[in-house]
């Protein structure tokens, strides 16, 4: 290791101020186009820089050096840097003339802080012929909380730009921007930070936020998020300045600005009050630098600079890929009446004449019942109880016709709840039915050429079949038999063509046993929760006649909980997985009737399938249904969300 001292002379005056640079690696071998002389400039009262780079990858250098930088007097600035040593820096030239504060950019999008209306500004930023042009955008609305840092987070997933804002006071806001053409800005979801958080940095689906108190706390920042931390790197009482992550590592400045990459210390610049830091790499496989930009509120000055990486730190870290599919979800139903875990399963009610005029049932865990239309706009609403899981078969003849009738879990008192939806797709309840089971949970029908029959299981893994009798005009049941799994299980469907019944136990994996009410009770375990099956294993249906590559299947859908994903199986041996995506968001949505944006869906509990047609064009094949257990876009109680099956065969290339 050297240590080198570097003099130079500040651009704006005549004093001369020593840095000391802490470097590793040798200064005279390298390959990149840019100088390795330090700069600095006055800034004019600024506060943060970002390279200009455009396209979506930042760990590759720019042809001509630049960076952004603000300031309160001047505004948003351009600043070009010398590929030489020795070369006088030009001047910064003025791109938006304003009193700014705070920046963040990614490839269309700069945002900073106005401090005249204080409100964030958005600016278009494009490379027009070689030039740099602006589009200044409407300013959004004014937050609830004093903005104190800024970050910028590109989705390649979905193709969208998203925005977080944060406060000092442990508040902060995800926005969606819109895509690279299309600005169209809206409140994705709040989520609270620890007070005293001072910085920020993105790194793909991850949110990383100081606080000077603890160290740098970790959110997930994926449309798909529930509001947890975890605290990444204890630091207490650290003097973090910026920080921002270089090929998966956290690259972090103190106010005295000495930098860290990983934990180790790559250089050290004597200054005075650092309040920001921004970087990217350069290089090549011989050499790699970050080339560093960082602000110093004690000289009001904005440094540029390079620090060598030694070899253990230029190569990028192992983070495990993540690249799963996201289709947009078409359809979000009027949310729950109250907070909190509410919405949990649902069921598809297909039209006998007009699909388009089908249902979905969904069970509101805390009071009953609800169906929807197909716009999502509720229907109806039945105040049956706790209620947790629902499933529906049609055309069932009992009671001397045939019924289309449903049957959800009662938790208030361990019993069944029985429903018939007429043809109109009007819901009627009759009396409960009690059964032996001790904490119900979830549940599926299964239907045989004579009966109908209920599988209702408890948290302990037991299993309980009745058959479905009337009597007294009304639905009764029969136990028939015990099945066990060894631990806690909820989602189940039954496969009629093969009496098969498929449930979840939740942290172990999908279970085959046979489905008749004479048949075997010792089950197989088919599908571990291993892989692409992350723990919870929840909401399990069945898509009769799939086609793929030109021959008709079968397929299990399977919310995969623990990574907010679903993945498709074949129903029968071997079970081979043959697809997986998530439900992503979508700017030309409808909720409850009305057309808007509405967002992805995560942590699903229950969901449902048919491929009976449910309207006309996209609808034709069927549907998935799926319970949203983080509700954004904005914030709201939980609901369901529904797509077409043909937008899933498309995206995931099923024929």
């Amino acid at each position: 290791m050297t240590k080198p001292l570097i003099y130079f002379r500040e651009h704006y005056g005549s004093i001369i101020r020593k840095i000391t640079l802490t470097l590793f690696g040798v200064m005279g071998i390298h390959a990149s186009s840019l100088a390795q002389t330090p700069y600095l400039t006055a800034a004019n009262k600024g506060s943060q820089a970002q390279p200009l780079v455009f396209g979506a990858n930042r760990n590759s250098t720019p042809e001509a050096p630049a960076w952004l930088w603000v300031s309160e007097k001047q505004g948003l600035m351009l600043q070009t840097l010398p590929t030489a040593d020795n070369t006088p820096m030009p001047a910064a030239t003025t791109l938006v003339k304003g009193e700014f504060e705070l920046l963040a950019f990614s490839d269309p999008y700069a945002l900073t802080l106005d401090r005249r209306a204080d409100r964030i500004r958005p600016i278009m930023i494009k490379q027009i012929e070689g030039k740099v042009a602006t589009n200044v955008l409407p300013l959004l609305p004014m937050a609830s909380f004093e903005i104190n840092w800024i970050c910028i987070q590109p989705r390649p997933q979905d193709g969208n730009i998203y925005a977080w804002f944060g406060s000092e006071d442990g508040y902060s806001e995800q926005w969606l921007l819109g895509d690279a053409g299309h600005f169209v800005p809206k409140k994705m979801r709040r989520q609270a930070i620890p007070v005293n958080s001072t910085s920020c940095a993105i790194d793909g689906d991850t949110l990383f936020v100081s606080e000077g108190e603890a160290g740098v706390w970790q959110f997930d920042a994926s449309p798909f998020a529930d509001n947890s931390a975890k605290l990444m790197l204890a630091s207490p009482d650290n003097d973090i300045a910026g920080m921002q992550v270089i090929n998966g590592k956290l690259l972090l400045s103190n106010k005295k600005g000495q930098i860290t990459l990983d934990k180790q210390a790559i250089a050290n610049y004597d200054l005075g009050k650092v309040q920001g830091l921004s970087g990217y790499l350069s290089g090549t496989d011989t050499y790699r630098a970050i080339q560093l930009a960082l602000y110093d509120d004690k000289t009001d000055q904005y440094l540029f600079t390079q620090a060598a990486l030694p070899p253990a730190l230029s190569k990028a870290s192992s983070k495990p890929s993540d690249n799963i599919i996201e289709i947009s979800a078409w359809v979000e139903s009027a949310s729950s009446d109250r907070p909190g875990d509410t919405m949990d399963d649902p069921a598809i009610w297909v039209h006998p004449t007009q699909p388009e005029k089908s249902l979905v049932l969904g069970t509101n865990k805390r009071w009953g019942l609800l169906s929807f239309n197909m716009r999502g706009e509720q229907v109806q609403a039945l105040p049956s109880g706790r209620i947790n899981n629902v499933d529906l078969r049609q055309q069932v003849p009992l009671g001397g016709k045939k019924r289309d009738i449903a049957v959800a879990t009662l938790r208030d008192n361990d019993s069944l709840a029985f429903y018939e939806i007429d043809a109109h797709g009007k819901i009627s309840e009759y009396p409960n039915q009690a059964t032996d089971l001790v904490d119900i949970y979830g549940m599926c029908l299964y239907q045989d050429a004579d009966n109908l029959y209920v599988f209702a299981n408890e948290k302990s893994g037991r299993i309980a079949q009745y058959r479905v009798d009337w009597q007294n005009s009304a639905p009764s049941i029969k136990l028939v038999r015990n099945i066990h799994t060894p631990s806690q299980v909820e989602g189940c469907v039954a496969d009629e063509t093969q009496h098969a019944l498929f449930i979840g136990e939740e942290d172990q994996g999908i279970w085959r046993f046979n489905a008749k009410a004479n048949g075997g009770t010792q089950g197989e375990l088919i599908i571990k929760a291993e892989g692409d099956l992350v723990a919870d294993v929840e909401g399990i249906a069945l898509y009769l006649g799939a086609q793929i590559q030109g021959k008709k299947q079968d397929l299990l859908v399977v919310s995969s909980q623990g990574n907010n994903s679903y993945i498709l199986y074949q129903a029968q041996p071997p079970y081979a997985q043959v697809g997986r995506f998530r439900i992503g968001m979508n700017f030309n949505g409808v909720e409850n009737g009305r057309e808007t944006s509405i967002d992805a869906s995560s942590e699903t509990d229950g969901l449902a399938v048919t491929h009976l047609s449910v309207g006309k064009g996209a609808w034709q094949q069927g549907m998935l249904v799926v319970q949203d257990g983080h509700n954004h876009l904005p914030d709201n109680n939980q609901s369901f969300k529904w797509l077409p099956w043909s937008s899933i065969v498309e995206k995931i290339s099923l024929k």
